[in-house]
């Protein structure tokens, strides 16, 4: 385990000395795997100065910098405070990732029209993921519904209507923008039930049926846990108001499009100062509400949801299904947008869906020797044909294809 400082470079600031302040910060480092080369990323960085409180801005904005250089980089950090009569007197970093940081500087600190900013330098060795599972060369299809709000008394601050409906259109949009294992089909407006996947339909277990109707690999249900917002305060007799804290909680959940199983779940949290007035109806679709810390954090919230999600299906297999066949041809439910190509070769797999105890349908796989060859490629699907057809006489929709 190796240690390293954050280091001073310069900065511009109003009556506060970082260098003694800089000095409670600490990053631990744990090296996964030897580094391959160097990597320099700058990251920046900004936070709303909350009643005069400047120190709390700070660490704010040093982390939202750290948070993104775990986006741009890989790096996982983990925060541990120590407080010490009511003083923050010890911050200290955990990073997870494969290679390390060897140097991490603050470049600058600016102060200007209540709003901090700092950018920090960091100096890391990469290395491949490799080292722990084979690389994903596809993209899979993940279906987005509409995400799910447990207290909605909670969105009367800002009376935030449609909330629901613009939060799962940015979690899609940063889907697309950030992962590199992912894209999302977003369905907005359709709800699903926090019990369905305990629900059948026609048989089949709702994540499935989804997947298959959708042509989705994955379906990603979410649910805001807590949006709940600190009192209103004022002082010099109501004449100045304080800006109170909001809190963003949200818990993703991945359900498999064939099995229909939960195959990973997470929860993140944060706040941020919620800007508006008491009164205030704010548009949760309008760059307004995006803009502001709390739109903000929100969005780099989603993004680290957005990078765990994404070292879940790097080491996992993307498994496409057949939706036709005729003759020695089959469709398979994965095309150009999944990084499906011209000569790609696929394993056909059979599957076949059994009862269980409670009547629901399960999917079991018996390997085959059959094998395809990609002859035709649209957005979604593409065509391939069987190379040997003697080993192919039992495949049939719903069987899987997976790329060689």
């Amino acid at each position: 385990m190796l240690q390293a400082g954050l280091t001073y470079l310069g900065t511009q600031t109003q009556g506060y000395t970082l260098r003694a302040r800089l000095t409670k910060f600490l990053l631990l480092m744990v090296i996964m795997s030897p580094s391959v080369y160097a990597e320099l990323v700058e990251v920046t960085g900004k936070a709303t100065i909350v009643n005069g409180n400047i120190d709390k801005a700070r660490e704010d904005a040093i982390n939202q910098a750290l948070n993104y250089a775990s986006l741009k980089a890989g790096v996982n950090f983990s925060s541990q405070q120590q407080i010490t009569q009511g003083t923050l007197t010890q911050d200290t970093f955990m990073m997870q990732r494969m290679g390390a940081a060897n140097n991490i500087e603050l470049v600058s600190e600016i102060i200007s029209d209540n709003r901090i900013e700092v950018v920090l330098s960091l100096n890391i060795d990469d290395t491949s993921a490799a080292a722990q599972c084979a690389e994903q060369s596809l993209k899979a299809a993940i279906m987005v519904p509409q995400v799910e709000i447990a207290d909605r008394a909670q969105l009367r601050t800002g009376q935030l209507n449609g909330f629901s409906q613009a939060l799962t259109q940015q979690l899609g949009v940063q889907i697309n923008k950030q992962s590199q294992y992912s894209f999302a089909r977003i369905h907005a407006d359709e709800r699903i039930d926090k019990t369905n996947e305990l629900v059948n339909f026609n048989g089949y277990r709702i994540p499935s049926w989804l997947g298959e109707i959708t042509d989705s690999q994955y379906i990603l249900q979410s649910e805001v846990t807590d949006m709940s917002t600190e009192p209103f305060t004022s002082s010099l007799f109501g004449l100045i108001d304080h800006t109170p804290l909001r809190q963003f909680s949200y818990k993703l959940t991945l359900y498999h499009g064939i099995s229909g199983e939960v195959v990973w779940a997470d929860e993140f949290a944060t706040n941020a100062p919620w800007e508006f007035e008491r009164q205030d109806a704010v548009m949760p679709n309008s760059q307004r509400f995006w803009g502001s810390s709390y739109g903000q954090a929100i969005t780099l919230q989603l993004q680290q949801g957005i990078m765990q999600l994404d070292n879940q299906l790097n080491c996992r297999p993307l498994l496409g299904q057949i939706i036709a066949r005729q003759g020695d041809r089959i469709i398979i439910n994965l095309g150009r947008k999944n990084g499906v190509k011209m000569g790609d070769k696929f394993q056909i797999v059979l599957q076949k869906n059994i009862p269980d105890r409670l009547n629901s349908m399960r999917a079991i796989a018996t390997q085959s020797r059959a094998k395809v060859m990609i002859e035709q490629v649209s957005e979604d699907i593409a065509t391939a044909v069987l190379e040997n057809i003697d080993s192919s006489e039992n495949i049939q929709v719903y069987d899987i294809a997976i790329k060689l």
